[in-house]
């Protein structure tokens, strides 16, 4: 079919109700939940049903433009479900579908209109954080054109007594941040040293900070962008902080207990 009647085609699906929600698919719910390390408290896996959505126009049979969103929403923790697709730039609106679906239609047309064929596809998942912490875990790859797409990454440490995200801020000790960050700098050396080129990644990318961080049983995880800390083939470098090395840095509150 000409790419010119394939348009045609998404204008009239669309004005047909086309875009449609899709609950047959398994939702990320059933996803065997990561290994936990022994010794470590973690919260209760919070109430959740999934937030699913799955754009294609129908007549595409090649180069299609494409949205695919796997997520979850919570029910009992608004705030929580807000945070995530204030995150993800989905527009305001009355309900959790119709923001993502506002969002995926603009991307449908948008693709169409420029005759490319675009796609995002965001996945997210809850995993067990420490103590009463839990953590959404985000990974939204866009493409608009060029060699490759982009995946942007990000994660909301929600603490179940506060009922709220909480930042780098709300974690440190008063005048630690510095402290904070100096232990980043030797969690970038120790993860260069397990690096094969070790010595032209510290060149020509040289260690930065991040604003997303994880509190994972296995360690604070500092999740970096492409390009960041080296070049796009290596995806989004993960660096991890001990909690032994953030006593004294970080509230006892948010360091894990037996």
């Amino acid at each position: 079919m000409p790419y010119a009647l394939r348009l045609i085609g998404v204008a009239l699906l669309a004005s047909l109700g086309w875009w449609q929600w899709q609950p047959e698919t398994p939702a990320l719910a059933t996803l065997p939940a990561p290994a936990k390390p022994a010794l470590v408290s973690t919260a209760p896996e919070l109430p959740a049903k999934p937030l699913r959505l799955k754009l294609r126009d129908p007549a595409c049979s090649e180069r299609c433009a494409e949205f695919d969103l796997e997520a979850l929403q919570f029910p009992k923790s608004p705030a929580l479900t807000d945070a995530f697709l204030t995150v993800i730039d989905a527009p305001v609106g009355p309900t959790a579908e119709q923001r993502v679906l506002a969002m995926a239609k603009t991307l449908m047309k948008e693709a169409a209109e420029f005759h490319e064929p675009w796609q995002q596809i965001i996945r997210a998942q809850q995993v067990s954080g420490i103590g009463h912490i839990v953590v959404i875990d985000i990974d939204n790859y866009t493409y608009t054109g060029g060699a490759h797409g982009t995946n942007v990454v990000s994660a909301l440490n929600w603490d179940t007594r506060l009922q709220r995200v909480l930042t780098l801020k709300d974690l440190l000790l008063p005048a630690q941040e510095a402290a904070f960050w100096q232990e980043a700098k030797l969690a970038h050396k120790r993860w260069l040293a397990g690096q094969p080129d070790a010595k032209s990644l510290a060149d020509v990318w040289p260690f930065d900070k991040t604003d997303v961080l994880a509190l994972l049983p296995t360690g604070l995880v500092l999740k970096y962008q492409p390009y960041a800390l080296g070049p796009y083939s290596m995806g989004t470098p993960e660096l991890v902080i001990p909690y032994a090395r953030l006593t004294g840095i970080f509230k006892p509150e948010f360091l894990p207990k037996p």
